[in-house]
This record gives C-alpha cells, structure tokens and sequence, in this order.
C-alpha cells in the first residue's frame, strides 16, 4: 500500500486552492469507490470516508494557501515538489503540506494493512484556509467516532490540544471622488517575511498594511487614486503599492528617515524589507484619503499575551482596492472568545467612527483538552514508547477547525497532531519527510490503542 509521503506526492499534483477543490474532491471519491468504503458528500463539499462503526474520526482540509513568487495557475496546476536535504519542498510556490500531509495521513491510515480489521472515519473538510466554512456547515449528526484526531498540526513533536478562536472584521469605505490637488507620489513595499497570521503573528514582522498606512500618515496624504496590500485574512500582508498625494515640502526626507526606521526597528525579525518612493503623475481620479488614518489606528499584531504565548491578536491583512470602495479585511483571534469579540469591536468601532460600513463573519471558536485527560495521557505514552522522547503538550495562537466540531459535538474528546511543516502559507513551506513518517506510524499505533 502506498505510504502517506507516496500520498502526498500524488495530493500535490491534483490543483486544489481554497474555493477550487473539485479535483481534491473526485480524487477522494474515486479512492473511496477503488477501496469499497463508504463515502459521504454533503451539501458544502465535505467528504465522509468510513470503514464500519467507528470510535475514531481522523479530520484534515482539502484546501490549500494559493502563494507563488511569479504567475502560478493554482486552479489547474499541480504543485512542482522536489527533496532538499530530507525536506519536500515547492518550485516557487506554497507546497500545500498544510494540509495535504492531514489528507495523506488519512489515506495511508485507510489503507493500512495493520489498521485493515479497525473501523475507522476520516472527514475532509473545504475552504478551510478563507473563513472554515466547510466545517461551519458541517452536520452535528454525521460523524460516528468518539474521539477525533486533526491532522493539521505541524510540529511532530507534539500534541496540540488547544486552539485560539478567529473573527474577520471587515470595513468598506466608499470612494469619495475628489479633484486631483497636491503632489503625487507611488509608495512600494516589498521583500517581508510575512507568515501565517496565528503562528508567526508573535515573531514581530512587518505588515505591510501598517507600514504604508503609518508613512501617509506621517506626511499628512490627503488623497489616494490606488492602493493594494494583501490577499488572505490568515496571512501577514508581504507587499503594498499605494498611490497618493500631499502637500507636505518634505516628503522625501521623511521618507529617508522612515525607511531607515523600520530597517533597524525589523534588523531581526524582518531583515529583507524593501521600501520604494517615487514621484509620479496626477493621476485621472482621485479619491478621498479619509480611510487612511483608521488604518493607522487600527490594532495590529499582539495584543495580549500569557504563560504560553500570545493570547489575543488582530491581523491587518489586506486592503482592496474595489471599483467603488476601499475595502479592508481584518481578523482578530483569541483562545478566550470574549477576548476576540471586544478586539472586533474596538476594531470595528474605529472604522465606523471613520465612515465606514463595517461587517463581521466567519467566526469560530477556541478549543482546549485538560492536558492530564485520559487521551492526551495515552497519547504521550505512546509516542514516548515508540520514539523514546516525550511528547511535548502544546496550544497554539492558530485557528483549527477543532473549536468548531467541539461546538457540534461536545462529548467528543479532540486531539491534534502532525508532522513538521515550515514556513506555512509562505513560498518557503516545506515539510520534514522524517517527521511526516514518524507522523504515520504514531497515528497508526495510536489508533490501535484508542480501539482496543
């Protein structure tokens, strides 16, 4: 039977960004039909595969980050991988590990053939990436397992038992045309780190929403005819381009010394940010740049921390420019829920305060297991039998879609796990090829335990 490493090289190939999982999705049923189990579409696109009556209930999403350093079809191309130094890795493009490995896993779990006489159940969720709206629809009736294991972890070398909760905030600001006035001017920011917006959102790297945002306002930009920054709510914006005017007579000097700011500011955590200035032309329209300042005073990154990290956090993560409106998209996330609703609102309370019409969707909740529950227990042991290490018991500052099944069922006890995966939702992903199949012979070997 094809391992899970054989499984992903296949899952790679097959185009599956979020929002375009049709492929994904015939795969997975024609794998079901090949192997007589039964499989289960529901109305969003889920996929149920399951083998008789199960206790347990592996989960991973279809969906994939769609990033790349040039022009990349993720809709009808597959992703290029290759091996470096015992790490599978992309061609300029995200890998897709997050969470094509989870997929694997539970393929490989399936056709296993120690695992052949275990009844098992795997649920593949949709556009987990942009909003967990699979998992949203998701029926509390369908699953069978007691215990539910996620695969979308990654770090192989420990357990997740706790996620933060998520909310997207977001702020439309009309375009208020006006006559082009001042000098005009093209600000370009590029070459950030930028990361996932719940893991690396404590690493303290530069957005570029907040860099922009924060040099108009220094040289008071009355005006704006484009501005562009971002592309996912989960992603911290890498690059921005703005076009705007002013009336300041120092603009270049206080642009020298910004840049020269913010270079030493993120020496450490950000070393390759690049920031152009350059006049240009008046351009045919101009717009209001009312919405600029909201975007300086908007919370970004941090907000609050304890004993294991970051607690609550905002992202500023993109701005769209729109045919008649500037629209901004935020998400803030907390392992407490009242925590992440008061940011929103603080956050929506800006923008409206700024003329804004602003909206929330796509939340989700937190998830937490004792970390002394009979399952995280059984867990480590075995993991520590078989590896001779223990198994380190983490929360993470990322969105799982684990808070969401425990509000659709809440008897069911939730771990997750997976194997190392770096530089997430970046062209830099890769995954450790040890650690994906120590990955698979834990899972199997827990599973084991689990039924008996």
């Amino acid at each position: 039977m094809p391992s899970a490493l054989e499984y992903f090289e296949e899952i790679a190939k097959i185009p599956r960004p979020s929002g375009h999982e049709e492929k994904i999705r015939e795969y997975l049923k024609e794998f079901a039909k090949a192997n007589s189990f039964a499989c289960i579409e529901d109305e969003s696109g889920n996929i149920i595969i399951r083998r008789g009556d199960p206790k347990v209930t592996l989960q991973g999403h279809m969906d994939m980050v769609p990033e790349s350093v040039s022009p990349f079809d993720f809709e009808t191309c597959g992703i290029k991988t290759c091996v470096k130094d015992g790490w599978i890795c992309a061609d300029g493009t995200t890998l897709g590990a997050d969470n094509g490995a989870g997929v694997a896993l539970m393929l490989s779990a399936l056709t296993a053939p120690k695992l052949s006489d275990i009844p098992l159940e795997c649920l593949f969720t949709v556009d987990e990436e942009v909003g967990m709206t699979g998992v949203e629809a998701l029926a509390s009736d369908v699953l069978k397992g007691n215990t539910l294991i996620n695969l979308d972890h990654e770090d192989g070398n420990s357990l997740l038992v706790g996620c933060a909760g998520g909310v997207n905030t977001e702020a439309v600001f009309p375009k208020i045309r006006t006559l082009p006035k001042g000098e005009w001017y093209t600000l370009k920011i590029s070459g950030l780190a930028s990361g996932h917006s719940g893991i690396d959102i404590g690493l303290g790297r530069v957005n570029a929403v907040k860099l922009a945002a924060d040099f108009m306002t220094r040289v008071n930009a009355e005006q704006v005819s484009a501005f562009s920054s971002g592309t996912k709510c989960n992603v911290i914006p890498k690059e921005a381009e703005v076009t705007f005017s002013t009336d300041s007579d120092a603009v270049e000097s206080v642009f020298a010394a910004y840049a020269d700011e913010v270079r030493e500011r993120y020496a450490a955590a950000d070393p390759a940010v690049s920031m152009s200035l350059e006049k240009t032309d008046e351009p045919a329209a101009a717009y209001d740049g009312y919405f600029v300042h909201a975007l300086h005073e908007c919370r970004n990154g941090v907000v609050e921390e304890d004993a294991r990290g970051v607690l609550t956090s905002s992202n500023l993560a993109a701005v769209v420019d729109e045919a008649d409106a500037f629209r901004i998209i935020t998400l803030q996330r907390s392992a407490v829920n009242t925590s992440r609703d008061a940011l929103s609102a603080e956050i929506a309370f800006v923008f409206r305060e700024a003329g804004a019409d602003v909206f929330t969707h796509s939340s989700f909740s937190g998830w937490l297991l004792a970390e002394n529950s009979a399952l995280v227990l059984r867990a480590a042991e075995v993991y520590e039998q078989m590896f001779g290490r223990k198994l380190e018991i983490e929360t993470t500052h990322g969105g799982v879609e684990c808070g969401m099944i425990q509000e659709k069922y809440p008897e069911m006890e939730i771990i997750s796990l997976g194997p190392t995966i770096e530089g997430c939702h970046t062209v830099n992903e890769r995954m450790s090829i040890q650690s994906l199949e120590e990955t698979e012979r834990f899972l199997s070997a827990l599973i084991l335990e689990l039924w008996n």
